[in-house]
């Protein structure tokens, strides 16, 4: 209830709702870094933003170089890097037919 009456008088779903969770995750002996991270995408998604990624937005990979002919390697690539992982049947789903991670 009194996350309810709070967002209705003009705290955020996060701000209404954070003190509850955090203090039950301390309780359980979970480690600042797991909070924080918690925090984070709870934050995200309490936010309202729309976090999804149209699809019409996504385009394919129009050539990669491959892996054997790489000779150097570049870190710099990390910060624009994405991994995909398909996890259940949604990648069987989609018709790939091999491990998926």
């Amino acid at each position: 209830m009194g996350a309810v009456y709070s967002y209705l008088f003009g705290e955020s779903p996060f701000d209404a709702s954070w003190p509850a969770y955090e203090e039950k995750m301390r309780a359980e002996g979970l480690s600042n870094a797991a909070i924080a991270a918690f925090k984070y995408n709870f934050k995200m998604l309490t936010s309202g933003a729309n976090l999804m990624i149209p699809g019409e937005s996504i385009q394919p990979v129009e050539s990669l170089p491959d892996y054997a002919s790489l000779t150097t390697e570049d870190p710099a690539l990390l910060k624009s890097t994405v991994m995909v992982k398909l996890n259940g049947g949604l990648g069987t789903g989609m018709g790939l037919e091999k491990a998926k991670s």
